[in-house]
């Protein structure tokens, strides 16, 4: 049996819109010939990166703190250190002296009274209390000198008039507390007061 072939097609193809429903036209979009340039490639996009911005910066590169202001370390004079340490040598030789003083201030006032022929002294009882509470406070005053002081020498700022400012005020401080003892003896009060004339010492 003989195999048989298909037939070619011998009709006539249609024309361009020959089959379209009648009244029915197509208009070409007007972008149609318009090569789309919004879309990159990958490759084009790589290249455009710039490779700076992945690079990690040197090590001995600065960086500056958030907020771009650079803090400059304070500079302290030369001088500050030593004369800081020396004025706080000299206040505790102060300190001491001030206490000597204190402790010895009932002892002065009977030597006043036998100067001055004012019979014996006999200090009242409030004077231990001052001498003690004037020793606390001469102690104290150094001790937060000397650490204010020290504070202010480590985060590198000027110290040197603490101890200055501090050694003046434990000067005023001894004034009060040797004028509180003072006071306590009313006989050197009317005395050096002017109320009564020291009495005339015995002949003998």
């Amino acid at each position: 049996m003989a195999e048989q072939h298909p037939q070619p097609d011998e009709r006539p193809r249609p024309k361009y819109g020959e089959l379209a429903p009648p009244g029915w036209t197509w208009t070409p979009p007007a972008d149609a010939d318009r090569l789309d340039t919004s879309r990159t490639s990958p490759a084009a996009s790589g290249a455009e990166e710039s490779p700076v911005e992945h690079q990690a910066p040197p090590p001995h590169a600065y960086q500056a703190p958030p907020g771009g202001v650079l803090q400059q370390p304070r500079a302290t004079s030369r001088w500050d250190l030593p004369l800081t340490v020396l004025l706080l040598v000299f206040g505790f030789f102060g300190l001491s002296y001030s206490i000597g003083i204190l402790q010895a201030f009932p002892a002065y006032l009977q030597l006043l009274h036998s100067s001055q022929g004012l019979g014996d002294y006999t200090p009242e009882p409030v004077v231990g209390t001052i001498v003690t509470i004037g020793t606390i406070t001469m102690a104290g005053l150094w001790a937060v000198s000397t650490g204010l002081s020290v504070w202010l020498l480590v985060r590198k700022r000027v110290a040197f008039y603490v101890p200055l400012i501090t050694g003046v005020i434990a000067f005023i401080a001894l004034i009060v507390f040797a004028s509180l003892m003072v006071s306590t003896d009313p006989a050197l009060l009317d005395v050096y007061g002017g109320f009564s004339p020291p009495p005339a010492p015995s002949t003998p």
